[in-house]
């Protein structure tokens, strides 16, 4: 039904696995990390998440290459292919958030955006806001995965902002390996959050306000590519 993007949420079902030391269990509901098949810029080009190993170097945006120190992998369980509906994951289509390919995000998955209307509201025009706010934006929306599907989660000795599918850019917080942290706690060991995140209803003020500005651009200047408004660029 998606197409190939998507084949590896159809594949048999794989089992929780940590590189580099990580003693975390899995969870049923993996609600952050880089759904399997998802392509990473590193130094070597754009390589799926699945063939990355500890060590490799992954292009970031702040801070350009920077080598892997761990990688979680653990499986989202579907449950007789019936998930709740906060764990199902989220289409992203091309061009939505920069990205040249469709993606799959999982809804906690934080994700880097600059804009015009981030900008006015705070002052900085980058903003960090989780993959559900953007349900509803630019055609993203969730659907039933029909079969378990792996998961996994880069770690950095910092926090760092990694290139997604041609252009989006991704959230890879400096964790304990397995651990999933909560959007407020970047920055929680003594260093500032580099960036403004958005959470719950301030994130879905500022994506609405960035989809009633796409209408307004578009009824003045008409239909536009998807993904090219000035008011929603991806952070490249």
């Amino acid at each position: 039904m998606f197409g190939p993007m998507y084949q590896h949420l159809r594949e048999r079902p794989v089992f929780y696995r940590a590189e580099a030391g990580s003693a975390m269990s899995c969870t049923d509901y993996q609600m952050r990390g880089i759904t399997s098949g998802t392509r990473i810029a590193t130094t070597d080009g754009w390589r799926s998440v699945d063939t990355l190993a500890v060590g490799d170097s992954v292009l970031t945006f702040d801070n350009g290459p920077q080598e892997i120190s761990a990688i979680t992998r653990a499986t989202q369980f579907v449950h007789d292919h019936i998930a709740p509906d906060f764990a199902n994951p989220i289409h992203v289509p091309a061009g939505a958030i920069g990205n040249a390919e469709p993606m799959v995000l999982l809804p906690e998955q934080n994700v880097m955006i600059e804009s015009d209307e981030a900008e006015a509201r705070t002052g900085d025009p980058f903003a960090l806001i989780p993959a559900k706010a953007l349900v509803g934006y630019r055609g993203v929306d969730r659907f039933r995965a029909l079969r378990p599907f792996e998961v996994l989660t880069l770690h950095f000795d910092n926090d760092e902002l990694v290139y997604v599918e041609g252009g989006a850019l991704f959230l890879a917080q400096s964790t304990i390996p397995g651990d999933i942290a909560a959007l407020d706690e970047i920055g929680r060991y003594g260093q500032p959050a580099p960036y403004v995140a958005y959470r719950g209803r301030d994130a879905a003020e500022l994506v609405a306000a960035l989809s009633a500005t796409d209408t307004a651009e578009g009824a003045e200047e008409g239909p536009c590519e998807t993904g090219q408004g000035a008011s929603f660029r991806a952070a490249a």
